[in-house]
């Protein structure tokens, strides 16, 4: 990596092998070596940072829409185009490995001279994500997630974020002055700060949703047709981002621990039900210990109650048909699903999840 660096400007660095390849896939060895030809170099800081910003734009932009919508011979036309217009592009030869950073170097060098927003209109793409940011009254912050792994992110109310691959996020560069408002393009988990006066809300594509200090999961990403919202703590709710002028708001949905709703984006329908694996809840909307889940000769109405407790899971059933039935099992390392199979199994009955919550069905005590 013996190269001179000291004075790229954004566009050298974008079309330079080793920059690229450490953006794309980098290793503990690129990462000392950029981390400490940085500290010997701030100045070029600026230059450097734009790039990297560059690329992640471009593979959040790219990544699955190239695969998908731009034929291969579309992206060598770009190169083509680019060999035209901008004298100063360094190409490669033609090694096997060259082409697939080549592609990558082809776009970041379009949006350099022809603009972001020139490219995504000639594209004829532009998420409900930028259309969003493009009407917000403050300048705003926006971090970006082009790696592989999940990355860490905390907002200037300590609010913690957990920002998946190829996901990114914006808030004002005021945020919690006034309110707390984010707006997220991806995935991202969210564990909130408790401010009652500042209620937290999560732009998502055509969905907010809407808590006051809380634990939970959006998935928007601008090329599914559904938005996702689960709930590990505390509650939220969801509702259709309308716009500021309507003034009746389409009815929310409320979502309590292991609830998730879904929100097709082709129909505008949202549907609530359970989360696939339902864990047992923690943290202050959970006050008892867990149980053990060990019963010898326990009341069913009192198993089910532990069960609503544990997992924070409304149970529906026929209490004077259950009453005088009892449990002998171990379920401590059945999942919720298996524990409600043993149960209903013990008194004959059946259950099914309706709008996020338990019906059990039937069921009576007699051999």
């Amino acid at each position: 990596m013996e190269h001179d660096y000291e004075n790229f400007l954004t566009a050298d660095f974008l079309t330079d092998d080793v920059f690229v390849t450490h953006q794309l896939e980098p290793t503990p060895q690129s990462t000392q070596f950029w981390d400490g030809w940085l500290a010997k170099h701030p100045q070029q800081q600026n230059e450097y940072q734009q790039a990297t910003d560059v690329v992640a734009a471009i593979r959040l932009g790219l990544t699955a829409y190239a695969q998908t919508e731009i034929p291969e011979e579309t992206v060598r036309q770009l190169l083509m185009r680019i060999q035209l217009t901008n004298a100063q592009v360094r190409l490669v030869d033609s090694a096997p490995r060259s082409w697939g950073w080549m592609r990558w170097a082809a776009a970041a060098t379009i949006f350099l001279t022809l603009g972001i927003g020139i490219w995504w209109q000639t594209t004829q793409h532009t998420s409900l994500y930028e259309q969003q940011l493009a009407t917000l009254p403050d300048t705003f912050s926006e971090k970006i997630n082009a790696t592989r792994q999940t990355q860490t992110i905390r907002l200037p109310d300590q609010s913690v974020v957990s920002l998946a691959p190829e996901s990114r996020i914006s808030y004002s560069t005021i945020f919690g002055q006034q309110n707390r408002i984010v707006y997220l393009s991806g995935e991202a988990t969210f564990s909130v700060t408790r401010n009652s006066g500042k209620p937290f809300l999560v732009h998502a594509n055509e969905v907010v949703t809407k808590v006051v200090g809380t634990r939970f999961t959006v998935r928007a990403f601008a090329r599914e047709n559904r938005v996702q919202v689960q709930v590990q703590s505390g509650q939220v709710s969801v509702y259709r981002d309308e716009p500021m002028t309507t003034s009746v708001r389409q009815k929310g949905v409320m979502l309590l621990p292991n609830q998730q709703v879904v929100f097709n984006r082709e129909t505008d329908q949202f549907d609530k039900m359970l989360v696939d694996g339902p864990n047992i809840i923690s943290g202050p909307s959970r006050q008892k210990k867990s149980p053990s889940f060990v019963y010898n000769d326990t009341p069913i109405p009192q198993v089910l109650q532990e069960l609503k407790e544990a997992y924070g899971i409304d149970i529906r059933y026929d209490k004077e048909a259950l009453a005088n039935c009892q449990l002998n099992s171990s379920m401590a390392t059945e999942s919720f699903m298996q524990k409600l199979t043993i149960i209903c199994a013990t008194v004959g009955a059946t259950y099914e999840i309706i709008d996020g919550q338990v019906i059990i069905n039937g069921g009576n005590c007699q051999p």
